[in-house]
């Protein structure tokens, strides 16, 4: 079987929106360069093919080592239209360092993959297969992509795809020609062709032919192998300073032992609750109302104060809920805007939906807020009344899909909207129907398990999810939680505020981030101390990321 491979660059702009970093030096090489020497190392692969824009062909040839040229062409792009990459870049920004797992099932592989591009590569050169991969991969294995291109060639019949559970960036994607040539003909990504489709259910990919099975140190590790982000740069330069072989497992172990035992500079993902006001202060569902008393409005110099930090991350993210609605804060226009405006890289806002006003829809429009978490947990009014106390379930949704209306007559793709249901023993029986509906209509919706709290709320799950082995909680290293009054919590959970390790209004975030306070509960749960705060010992969300 031919073989060919392609890799798309560009050299000022990566492809989830960041500054590139091809061209960039990483241990005395440049990083476009590191990736070629690298998938010049398979054996599989017939030639490699470095797909650029016409006006940095030059620039590009020149990182390619001399060695390598016959083995590597640079060529100038043909397609220009790139219909579905605004798409991608928002879909994708809450899961960079998994393989999936993005809105509307977008994967990895559409970060990188152009489908009508590569279709016309393939074609051309009478190539019966094709392995794309991303230009910033320094890490990608060579023998992963032989065994993954051998998988290819044996299962050709049954699969024409072929990919594999692993950190972006340490693998490709192998694609049968047929297979480019019809997605390339739609100019679609293939995430979106193999996602989940009400009216065409098939079984999860990841359970047929066209998933190899690697490790399971690769299955298991998480981290973004891909240099368009600070803390992907970071992740890869220090592997490398490691002196460890390029090689899929020993750096999948290497990933997992460092999510263990490294806690960031600052977190990658910061929730503000803007205020406790709430128009469901009865709903079984979530903490509101009088089980979490009054707080805020929030200061929107605090909110302003996080975003001048989190903006120097190109990567950071924020998410604009905590334990009340954030459209009722007075000022939650103007503090859109000031997130934007210091650069903070991906904005959610969870909300019941009941106060999406004309002039709060122009406010996430305008400020292309990437996601809308649209809380309505229920598909029916009988159901919402049941679980929130209220019959306004007509309402929410007539605010969304007037949303939806208002942001297709924008031209604009965010905010993607995205309908939830908190799954739980009332909603059990309306969760096929509620995915199924909001599928047809915004796309992609989403469950989230219900939250006792370590057993302050009445439990209302339908299955236990925590693995039957206690370990340290995930959460205390990656994500932080500011009160409305300006503290920050320690843990998420903590929703009535008992456990604070300090208040934004007098310390940096990146100071309460590593205070004592948040570092003592770090140390006693890595040593096996789970009962570090009274809300740990019965905690059920501790292993979630």
């Amino acid at each position: 079987m031919k073989c060919i491979a392609a890799i798309e660059v560009d050299l000022n702009e990566s492809p989830i929106g960041t500054k590139s970093r091809a061209d960039r030096e990483m241990h005395g090489k440049p990083v476009l360069t590191r990736t070629i020497e690298q998938m010049c190392k398979s054996k599989r692969i017939d030639h490699l093919f470095v797909l650029c824009p016409s006006n940095q062909s030059e620039r590009c040839t020149r990182l390619v080592p001399d060695e390598l040229s016959r083995r590597v062409t640079v060529r100038v792009r043909r397609i220009d239209a790139q219909p579905y990459r605004a798409l991608i870049r928002t879909a994708r920004k809450w899961s960079l360092d998994a393989w999936r797992g993005g809105i509307g099932g977008t994967c990895s592989m559409d970060e990188y993959t152009r489908s009508d591009e590569l279709a016309l590569l393939a074609h051309d050169e009478s190539a019966e297969a094709l392995l794309c991969a991303s230009a910033c991969a320094p890490l990608i294995d060579p023998v992963l992509i032989d065994t993954m291109i051998d998988h290819s060639e044996r299962t050709t019949d049954e699969a024409r795809i072929t990919f594999a559970q692993a950190p972006p960036g340490l693998v490709g994607t192998v694609y049968q020609t047929d297979f480019l040539m019809e997605i390339g003909a739609q100019h679609v990504p293939p995430g979106m062709v193999l996602s989940y489709k009400p009216d065409h259910p098939m079984m999860d990919l990841a359970h047929k032919s066209c998933c190899y099975t690697a490790p399971a140190a690769v299955r298991h590790a998480g981290g973004r192998l891909i240099v368009d982000t600070d803390r992907a740069f970071e992740t890869v330069g220090a592997y490398l300073s490691t002196g460890m072989p390029i090689e899929a497992e020993t750096v999948g172990r290497w990933l997992i032992e460092k999510a263990d035992a490294e806690i960031p500079d600052l977190p990658r993902e910061v929730e503000i609750e803007l205020t406790t006001e709430d128009q469901l202060p009865g709903t079984v569902l979530r903490p509101r109302g009088p089980a979490v008393g009054r707080r805020g409005p929030i200061d929107i110099n605090i909110v302003a104060k996080i975003a001048r930090e989190l903006g120097a991350v190109d990567d950071s993210l924020v998410l604009l809920g905590g334990f009340g609605e954030p459209l009722l804060h007075p000022e939650f226009d103007e503090i859109l805007s000031v997130l934007r405006e210091h650069g903070v890289y991906g904005i959610a806002v969870r909300s019941n939906c009941l106060a999406l006003s004309d002039e709060r829809i122009d406010a996430l429009v305008s400020n292309k807020v990437d996601l809308l978490a649209a809380a309505l947990d229920a598909w029916t009014p009988e159901l919402y009344r049941t679980v929130h106390g209220e019959d306004r379930l007509e309402e929410a949704v007539a605010n969304v899909r007037h949303l939806a209306a208002r942001r297709a007559e924008s031209g604009f793709v965010a905010p993607l909207v995205v309908p939830e249901m908190t799954k739980s023993v009332d909603t059990l029986d309306e969760m096929d129907a509620f995915f199924d509906g909001w599928v047809r209509e915004t796309g992609w919706a989403n469950f989230v398990g219900y939250n006792h709290y370590s057993n302050r709320r009445d439990d209302r799950c339908v299955i236990e999810m925590a693995p039957p082995t206690r370990r340290a909680c995930r959460r205390i290293g990656t994500r932080a939680t500011v009160l409305a009054d300006g503290r920050m919590i320690v843990c998420d959970q903590d929703y009535e505020g008992r456990h604070a390790a300090g208040t934004l209004a007098k310390a940096t975030l990146r100071e309460i981030w590593h205070s004592e306070a948040m570092d003592k509960v770090r140390r006693r749960h890595r040593g096996g101390e789970y009962d570090a705060l009274s809300i740990c010992g019965k905690c059920a969300e501790w292993h979630r990321p």
